[in-house]
């Protein structure tokens, strides 16, 4: 809870306003079959350590999917991505030898013994957006 109030708002504007108000004016313009994706994290089910800010937002945002899942379902599909660990530009800020002994050390943590990609979670999404038995 060390981040300041006005970064965790920010937060929640961006990943669950946003995606909220994009439901609300754009939900009703969708073609029947359509798909809709959004993208939250694991950290709601797997929290860290000073992660409740992002924790709090992404619980919101995979309870939105669920409801709008419910309530546009059968014609419009709705799913979340909640991806795991993945090597983002979030860490190009990193000294280069810190952030690679960061994710080969949580590389070392994951089943796969590898973090993923921004393409791993584009074709994660691309497969939600197509599969007519997913929601």
């Amino acid at each position: 809870l060390e981040l300041p109030t006005s970064d965790t708002k920010g937060m929640m504007e961006s990943k669950v306003w946003t995606a909220y108000h994009c439901a609300k004016h754009l939900g009703s313009k969708l073609e029947p079959d359509s798909s809709v994706v959004f993208v939250a994290g694991i950290l709601n089910r797997r929290p860290g350590i000073n992660c409740a800010p992002l924790a709090m937002a992404n619980g919101a945002l995979e309870g939105l999917t669920r409801s709008l899942a419910l309530e546009w379902g059968p014609s419009v599909r709705v799913n979340c991505l909640s991806p795991g660990f993945c090597d983002t530009e979030r860490f190009d800020h990193m000294d280069p030898e810190r952030k690679e002994q960061m994710l080969s050390n949580t590389a070392a943590s994951l089943p796969l013994r590898k973090v993923g990609q921004p393409s791993d979670m584009g074709e994660a999404i691309y497969y939600l957006l197509t599969a007519s038995f997913c929601t």
